[in-house]
């Protein structure tokens, strides 16, 4: 079947896309060298994954679904949206067995959301019976509606009354797959949330291609996705020639809402609700956004909420269990049975429907010890079944899409400009002339980055990082842990009963014993593995300082502020000549050497962690500030991280406990000046509601520290030390509000928001930080508002800070 049926009788038909349109395809990796992508404009991000495309399963399936998006005309792979622009976001691999965690995939489609993306395609997802999500991934994809981000997913193929992360998310539009005469495939998952978020789509026998100039025909929601994927670009394309803003959520709602849904009663009853939300229908989703374009020629599509109102993952595809029966003539066809993006799910040719294909010979297919399901045909001669487009090589595809048999039909008095008129803006269309032979490869057949031929890329922009969390160490292989264990001294222990003394092997894990190790061998900082971890436990990110402009001492060698002269260094060394203890501190110092103050600060940060050597020295957090590198680390665990190239300026080290007293005594001095006494119990509750404030910042809004929004918040939380009389009072609102000036006020939201306010070329966000009285509801409730730059890796605060008085 050609992904293009979902489109045949609507406006639609002969549509390609705008460039301005871009579509992610967060998938396994891509063989961009096919011959089916030559022209297009195609992109690889750098992500966990850094494998090249082989014969893999997950390669097979990143390339197919890609191919079915971004396959260029004439080459008999015409995808639905070839001329859009698309980001590739390998997270599954070939040796992972499909798996991958929906911390991964959180970070995927955050990245994704900051390179541009308008439509992000998942064809795969977890099983979840209720539905539930990693906090993560929702804050993820509640960004993405939060942006007007389409997120499209496969509703899984576990062909269960279950629910799939993450198309269950009401801000997804989950997709399942029907057969070619429209009925659901068996293998649909059908859970009661797909009734109002999913519609089906064609997606038994779909052809695309496969690694290494292959050609091959598979079945699964996860091929009935990119159908869908592909129609909302080109409605979003159909918004862009109607003069109006790309509005993506506002296409998947109208996606959802015209889909049809048959008659089947009772609706509740599991034949009726395999029928998800129903079928999609491109007439009535294109006359919607149409409406939604022009309000005057009817009521407009609006959004009405997210959608229809926004740990382990798995691809889906071609798990190593089932090996498909490849024909001698005709592409194969596989069907999967279990999760869309479960790559262990096996695959069967036993019922697959045959491929709408070429009735042309191919050569015949064969399967390799190394690839138990590949096409090896390659591609060349294209048909009508599959290829709408003329195959003349001195013709555009605009002018071919244009012709009198490939025009649109009219809808609501309006003829579809989409094939007729070539985009006008954004990245160039032109494509090479394609004759009926083999479609050249890319680049010379090398085009794993990147793929654009004449369409050139977008330069990949700097990823800045702001995040927060705890410092950990690693060592990645034994090999690197027993060089360190080797290198360690052996520390001395003296049992004062026996008065016995004992060397005993260093703990490489113990703080204080790699502290002392690092503070005089400071060179060897850069051998660990230093990660930013969530919640103490899982790692986010590997640590590696900037290269440093100068070097900091281990401590202070001379309290230089106090000391100034020659008399008063002179004095000092007097006064440890005849303290023992203060002689020792200062030798110790000295015998310190530099270090990069960023390896200084993690490992400060590290000891203060879990042994600190008193109360003021103990870290409770530390936020990073960095730049998120193309390079990958393998943790210990197995775990792969992005490396993230840690900056000096902004890298601060949280200490809550002082935070909260010195916002306490503020607290505590102005009703000192009131003449005005709090009991225990009130500064207990004092404490708890300043508490209250950076842990929500943690925990409530735990997140990558990637996107501008969550690197304001951190910044917000980060900067609570510098804030700390605005909290106070926020605490103290009561003050400026009609009614009781003795009610502490509590925190009640911390939201970010787009600011207004912002300076050309920068990215700005407001935190607004909202206060009320808990002991009268009916009271107004105020308001800080803090703004912050993030065009730089350090985020900083713009004009003063805020208030204002809301209505409760």
């Amino acid at each position: 079947m050609d992904v293009r049926s979902i489109l045949k009788g609507s406006p639609l038909q002969s549509a390609l896309g705008r460039p301005e349109v871009c579509i992610a395809v967060i998938d396994g990796p891509v063989d961009l060298s096919h011959p089916c992508f030559g022209g297009a404009s195609i992109q690889r991000l750098p992500t966990l994954v850094s494998e090249q495309a082989g014969r893999g399963l997950m390669s097979v399936h990143g390339t197919h679904v890609t191919s079915l998006l971004f396959g260029q005309p004439r080459t008999g792979l015409t995808g639905i949206a070839p001329y859009c622009r698309g980001l590739i976001l390998p997270v599954f691999s070939d040796g992972a067995e499909g798996k991958v965690p929906q911390l991964d995939l959180a970070r995927a489609i955050e990245q994704a959301l900051e390179a541009g993306a308008h439509i992000i395609n998942i064809s795969g997802g977890e099983r979840s019976d209720d539905g539930d999500i990693d906090s993560i991934l929702e804050r993820a994809l509640r960004q993405c509606a939060d942006r007007n981000v389409l997120v499209v997913a496969a509703v899984g193929n576990d062909g269960c009354d279950c629910l799939q992360v993450p198309a269950s998310s009401p801000s997804v539009l989950a997709v399942g797959a029907t057969d070619a005469q429209g009925r659901p495939l068996p293998s649909n998952d059908w859970g009661s949330a797909y009734r109002t978020n999913a519609v089906l789509a064609p997606g038994e026998g779909i052809a695309g291609a496969s690694p290494e100039r292959g050609r091959i025909a598979l079945s699964g929601s996860s091929f009935a996705t990119p159908a869908v994927s592909g129609l909302a670009a080109l409605l979003v394309a159909q918004q862009l020639n109607e003069g109006a803003s790309a509005d993506p959520l506002a296409v998947g709602n109208a996606i959802v809402h015209t889909a049809k849904r048959p008659n089947c009663v009772p609706s509740d009853a599991p034949e009726c609700r395999r029928n998800l939300a129903g079928h999609v229908n491109p007439m009535q989703a294109y006359e919607a956004v149409l409406r939604g374009a022009h309000p005057e020629s009817g009521s407009a599509a609006a959004r009405t909420g997210p959608l229809v109102t926004v740990q382990t993952l798995s691809p889906a595809v071609l798990p190593s269990s089932g090996r498909a029966r490849l024909a001698s003539v005709r592409p194969s066809v596989l069907t999967e049975e279990t999760h869309a993006m479960d790559t262990n799910s096996p695959f069967s040719a036993e019922n697959a429907a045959p491929s709408q294909t070429s009735d042309e010979p191919r050569p015949p297919q064969t399967a390799t010890p190394d690839s138990p399901i590949q096409s090896t045909s390659e591609l060349g001669h294209p048909s009508a079944p599959e290829n709408p487009f003329p195959a003349s090589a001195d013709r555009s595809p605009h002018a071919a899409a244009a012709e009198p048999g490939n025009s649109s039909a009219p809808v609501s008095g309006r003829t579809s400009p989409l094939a007729a008129t070539p985009p006008t803006t954004g990245l160039p269309v032109e494509r090479p002339a394609v004759s009926d032979g083999v479609q050249p490869a890319c680049g010379g057949g090398d085009a794993t980055e990147s793929c654009t031929c004449k369409s050139e890329a977008l330069p990949t922009r700097q990823q800045y990082v702001y995040a927060i969390g705890t410092i950990g160490i690693d060592f990645g292989t034994d090999a690197l842990r027993d060089s360190w264990r080797q290198a360690m001294p052996w520390p001395i222990k003296h049992d004062e009963i026996t008065n016995v003394t004992t060397q005993m092997q260093p703990n490489i894990y113990d703080a204080a014993q790699l502290h002392a190790y690092l503070s005089k061998n400071p060179w060897d900082s850069d051998k660990l593995i230093w990660t930013l971890n969530l919640d103490g436990v899982t790692p986010l990110y590997a640590l590696e300082a900037e290269a440093p402009a100068g070097m900091d001492w281990t401590e202070t060698v001379l309290p230089t502020r106090e000391y100034t002269s020659k008399q008063d260094v002179h004095q000092l060394s007097q006064n440890a000549v005849k303290d023992e203890e203060k002689l020792a501190s200062l030798l110790e110092n000295l015998s310190h050497p530099p270090v990069s103050r960023v390896y200084k600060i993690l490992r400060d940060a590290y000891l203060g962690q879990s042994k600190p050597r008193d109360a003021k020295d103990f870290v409770s957090r530390v936020s990073i500030p960095g730049i998120l590198t193309d390079r990958t680390v393998r943790l210990f665990s197995g775990q792969m991280v992005r490396v993230v190239e840690v900056k000096s300026r902004g890298l601060s080290t949280w200490n809550e406990a002082l935070l909260v007293e010195s916002v306490c005594e503020a607290v505590v001095e102005d009703y000192n000046k009131r003449r005005k006494t709090l009991t225990d119990d009130e500064k207990t509750h004092l404490r708890e509601t300043i508490r209250a404030l950076f842990d929500q910042v943690y925990y409530r809004f735990r997140n990558l520290g990637q996107t501008g929004p969550d690197r304001a918040l951190n910044a917000a939380g980060t900067n609570a030390f510098l804030v700390a009389g605005e909290v106070a009072d926020g605490i103290l609102s009561a003050q400026h509000v009609p009614g009781s000036r003795e009610n502490f006020y509590v925190l009640d939201t911390v939201s970010v928001q787009k600011s207004t306010y912002c300076r050309q070329g920068s990215e700005c966000y407001d935190i607004k930080v909202r206060f009320f009285d808990p002991e009268d509801e009916r009271r107004a409730s105020v308001t800080y508002l803090f703004t912050y730059d993030v065009s730089t890796a350090y985020p900083v605060t713009l004009a003063p800070t805020h208030k204002f008085i809301e209505r409760a």
